[in-house]
């Protein structure tokens, strides 16, 4: 009995050995699966902020920071990335991802050629004191706080199509009217309500609001003060 039984067992044994590698080793390429990626420019400088867009057995945006991004625990398979930066050209790249040491994926985006600018002819006379401007809302707001007075107004530029303020208001505006401007209100911080004839809307932080120009309105603030509001006056001249 013994000695039917030893082969057996011997038979068994050599089976069973190339099976569990077999399946150590479809375990291995299954995953997980991580991906190093590095996004950079010509020159090869990091390009930070660059959004990394992956497709295939599983999903997932990233966007880079100091130029990388990892992917991790994702399943194996084929995969496609796309990468996305503003001024460079969008690029794919399709990736075949197996085992368990981390894929690296290099890319380098290329600037976009933009065609030079043209003259336009001489601005029109309305045109001419106008200027660009580019402003850090909370360093601005910081520096002009509104402290513990009624209520701030500040100039934040303007054109001949129109005029932007920073309004901080601790007490009530009384009702008011812009007969000749439409006004775009974006709520930055803060709490309160717009009352505009016989309907009143609360306002939080990203609450924007249009009031068409002659109609009568008034802004109050909440618990939450002061309420900080930009405002711009479409068709109000400088």
């Amino acid at each position: 009995m013994r000695t039917i039984l030893m082969p057996s067992i011997l038979l068994l044994a050599a089976l069973t050995g190339p099976v569990e590698a077999q399946r150590r080793g479809s375990a291995a390429q299954a995953g997980p699966v991580t991906f190093a990626v590095l996004v950079s420019d010509p020159s090869g400088t990091p390009l930070p902020d660059a959004k990394v867009i992956l497709s295939g057995p599983a999903a997932r945006t990233r966007r880079t920071e100091g130029g990388r991004a990892v992917f991790e625990g994702l399943p194996a398979g084929d995969y496609r990335f796309r990468f996305e930066k503003i001024g460079y050209v969008t690029f794919e790249r399709q990736v075949t991802a197996r085992g368990a040491k981390p894929i690296d994926v290099n890319v380098t985006l290329t600037p976009v050629d933009l065609p030079p600018l043209k003259s336009v002819g001489p601005l029109p006379p309305q045109a001419v004191d106008a200027k660009f401007v580019v402003l850090d809302m909370p360093a601005f707001i910081e520096k002009n706080y509104v402290g513990r007075a009624a209520g701030k107004t500040t100039p934040l530029g303007c054109a001949a199509g129109g005029a932007g303020t920073l309004l901080q208001i601790n007490d009530a505006v009384a009702q008011h009217t812009h007969d000749d401007a439409d006004e775009f209100v974006y709520v930055v911080a803060g709490q309160g309500a717009v009352r505009l004839s016989d309907r009143q809307e609360t306002l939080g932080p990203g609450v924007f609001l249009m009031i068409p120009r002659r109609m009568a309105h008034t802004l109050t603030a909440g618990p939450k003060k002061p309420l900080v509001l930009v405002s711009v006056r479409a068709g109000e001249k400088c």
